[in-house]
């Protein structure tokens, strides 16, 4: 059974116009530092997005050309994890930003991935013949 997979680009492009969305309905509704806060989050959610698709092409292309996994690309995951812990926590502690609005932005990314998810159950999947060239 063929699945559906939503683009990394279009989770990107939907989290940036949801960014939008957010942005200006708290800068409407609550204050311009909910308004940024939220941008902030998307920011961070979008780039860690960013990174994690990087980092998963650098692990496939590591382990295909050297026959395998290497050490290095097996810890890159967790440091990339501990790097964005450690940004996140230096936000939040810094206490210039807004935390309802960082955390509003922060879940645009998980509304734009459900959102894509759903776009691309919708679409009709191209017929596939049981013979690869046929």
């Amino acid at each position: 059974m063929a699945l559906a997979i939503p683009t990394i680009t279009a989770i990107q492009r939907t989290t940036l116009l949801l960014t939008a969305l957010t942005a200006a309905a708290l800068c409407a509704l609550v204050s311009a530092a909910a308004a940024l806060g939220s941008v902030v989050g998307a920011a961070v959610m979008i780039v860690n997005f960013y990174l994690l698709a990087l980092v998963g092409r650098l692990i496939l292309g590591s382990a295909r050309n050297h026959g395998g996994p290497s050490v290095a690309g097996m810890l890159l995951p967790p440091v990339k994890l501990f790097f964005f812990i450690t940004v996140i926590y230096l936000i939040v502690e810094s206490g210039r930003i807004n935390i309802p609005g960082f955390i509003a932005g922060v879940l645009t990314q998980f509304a734009a991935i459900f959102i894509e998810a759903w776009r691309a159950a919708a679409r009709p999947l191209p017929e596939v013949s049981a013979a690869r060239g046929a």
